[in-house]
């Protein structure tokens, strides 16, 4: 028990600084741009949406084609 004992003593008395400066640490940080949201401007991220609506539009009429949930006249 004395090994347990020992390590719990030795992981108590480690030495921490409890003067952390926070402001050097985050000084470290790059601003952060507003008009940006993943990395991509406004008219980056329409034409994503839109590609994405798309894809998954056509992908969901082959689905129903395949399943034959519709049939084309």
């Amino acid at each position: 028990m004395s090994n347990i004992e020992d390590l719990r003593r030795s992981l108590l008395e480690r030495d921490e600084p409890d003067d952390v400066d926070f402001g050097v640490i985050a000084s470290g940080a790059k601003p952060v741009q507003d008009d940006k949201i993943f990395g991509l401007n406004p008219v980056e991220r329409m034409f994503l949406s839109i590609g994405l609506f798309l894809v998954v539009s056509v992908f969901s009429v082959l689905l129903l084609l395949i399943t034959e949930s519709i049939v084309i006249p």
